[in-house]
């Protein structure tokens, strides 16, 4: 039996940014929303180069498990995060299941290739993700020694 989604989620692009602004907890019904509308652009960026995302959490970091499978399924298909280099979760003290959050997510987000790291606030979230894009930039340019 399928449930209403639970949860909130804002999707918009900067640069070579995805941005997700989210408000858990989250369940199944939720992340197959999320992932159809998020979709085509995942492609986009994927297509394009090194990109990064920034999921910015309130309220909740908690998943079902079920919706936990489907992130992982979501983070294991090269021709949606192909490229994705690095994501950065912005998760304020205080926020439920803050403590589990590295420990969940690092691994998942590594079957993508990419790289994972939590802060409190966005500005430093944002100053490592645009490091490692543009690392990843560097590295991948002609000339560079890296194929």
């Amino acid at each position: 039996m399928a449930l209403p989604p639970h949860g909130e989620r804002e999707i918009w692009t900067e640069g070579r940014i995805f941005f997700s602004r989210n408000a858990g907890p989250f369940n199944l019904e939720l992340l197959q929303n999320a992932t159809e509308e998020s979709r085509a652009e995942r492609i986009r960026l994927t297509n394009s180069g090194p990109w990064g995302s920034i999921v910015i959490m309130r309220n909740s970091v908690m998943f079902t498990p079920e919706a936990l499978d489907m992130i992982r399924s979501n983070m294991s298909d090269p021709v949606r995060n192909g490229n994705l280099v690095a994501t950065a979760f912005v998760v304020p003290l205080g926020t439920e299941g803050r403590i589990f959050c590295k420990d969940i997510f690092s691994p998942i987000y590594a079957l993508a290739g990419a790289a994972f790291n939590m802060f409190e606030t966005l500005e430093p979230a944002k100053l490592w993700i645009t490091e490692m894009i543009e690392k990843a930039a560097e590295s991948r340019a002609p000339g560079s020694g890296t194929l």
